[in-house]
């Protein structure tokens, strides 16, 4: 059996909690070309168990660390969820053309 390693977070590697109603799923990649930087892109978010989609151009965050690159995503989804409309805007149904 394995230890569980003190102070680990109760979430799978790449969940991320923002909150309480709040999780992300970040995908964290270290950029091969110079300078070298880490990318965090968040995928989707789970909010208050509703799926919440991501645009991952939107949620992209670089930095010289894994913590700097993904503190800048997690900011960028935090302003993307705020930003986003309560309600859709619900299809309406055109009438039908008439002559």
């Amino acid at each position: 059996m394995s230890e569980k390693k003190v102070g680990a977070p109760p979430v799978a590697p790449g969940l991320v909690k923002l909150d309480e109603k709040t999780l992300v799923s970040v995908r964290l990649a270290r950029s091969s070309q110079a300078p070298r930087q880490f990318r965090a892109v968040a995928l989707a978010a789970l909010q208050a168990n509703r799926r919440v989609p991501l645009s991952s151009a939107r949620t992209a965050g670089f930095g010289p660390d894994p913590k700097a690159a993904l503190d800048a995503c997690l900011g960028r989804v935090r302003e993307s969820l705020t930003t986003r409309r309560k309600h859709p805007r619900r299809m309406v149904r055109r009438p039908d053309a008439t002559l």
